[in-house]
């Protein structure tokens, strides 16, 4: 794995949230976008981040109300487990340097634009570091 893999939502690296083991951050953000269980269960029974990825665009399924306002929490949870049970990641991260961005993030949004993906993932790594 490349260094900028880990900081991508899309690679695979599990991590367990509320009792399930989801493949990738992608996973678990898509699926927490939806309340009703077949899509979820879709989601959750997809092997594949970026056909988890497609799968949460769908409007097939309406996206719970308060989509807009818990969306950032929702992926922060995501990244914090990722980096919180992964402590060879956490290091990684941890001695990393300069601005971070999920390269693979196709959006203006999560990506290189507004970049909160790599906030997130800043922010992380500033209290990894205070804690030496």
């Amino acid at each position: 794995m490349i260094e900028e893999d880990l900081y991508s939502n899309l690679a695979t690296i599990p991590i367990t949230i509320d009792s399930f083991t989801w493949h990738s951050a992608e996973q678990f953000f898509q699926a927490s976008k939806f309340t009703d269980e077949a899509i979820i269960t879709k989601i959750k029974e997809c092997s594949n981040p970026f056909l988890c990825a497609a799968i949460g665009q769908t409007r097939e399924f309406k996206i719970r109300d308060d989509w807009e306002e818990i969306k950032v929490s929702v992926m922060e949870r995501a990244i914090r487990a990722r980096f919180d049970q992964h402590p060879e990641l956490a290091d990684i991260l941890k001695r990393s340097k300069g601005t971070l961005y999920d390269h693979s993030a196709a959006d203006d949004f999560w990506g290189i634009g507004a970049n909160v993906t790599g906030k997130i993932l800043m922010k992380i790594r500033d209290e990894l570091q205070s804690t030496t």
